[in-house]
């Protein structure tokens, strides 16, 4: 299962690679995404692995995306990268003996189900190509 910074990564990774039919190195991926190249590359392999992005194998070896950008859904990449639940239950073992303890887990897990649900529809109306035409918008704003 991945954390919550596998999924921003393969964002980023995404939208850039959105960038350039030809796609690019994991080095230059890495270096917009400023993090080390041999993380990426596992991050990157788990896209490759669910068919979102493609390999380029020799010395002009690297990513591209397998889809056109738009065809990309942000909820595809979150199941892609089999995320842990937005809200774990707690690590405690809640006391049985207790009323509120007692029915915690079932209270809890229908809360976080709905949690989960929301996010997944949130995601499903945005696409890589949307994150990236606001990434470069905002960029541009920035400077």
């Amino acid at each position: 299962m991945a954390t919550s910074a596998w999924f921003s990564m393969s964002v980023h990774a995404l939208a850039l690679l959105s960038q350039n039919r030809d796609g690019y190195s994991s080095s230059f991926v890495a270096s917009s995404v400023n993090t080390h190249a041999v993380f990426l590359r596992r991050v990157l392999k788990r896209l490759v692995e669910v068919g979102l992005v493609e390999t380029r194998e020799g010395r002009d070896g690297g990513y591209r995306l397998a889809k056109l950008p738009e065809e990309i859904l942000l909820s595809d990449v979150y199941k892609a990268m089999e995320m842990d639940r937005a809200l774990a239950p707690s690590p405690a073992e809640p006391n049985p003996l207790c009323p509120v303890g007692s029915g915690m887990p079932t209270v809890f897990d229908a809360i976080a189900m709905e949690a989960e649900q929301a996010i997944l529809e949130t995601l499903q109306r945005y696409t890589v190509a949307d994150v990236a035409k606001g990434a470069i918008s905002a960029g541009i704003l920035s400077q």
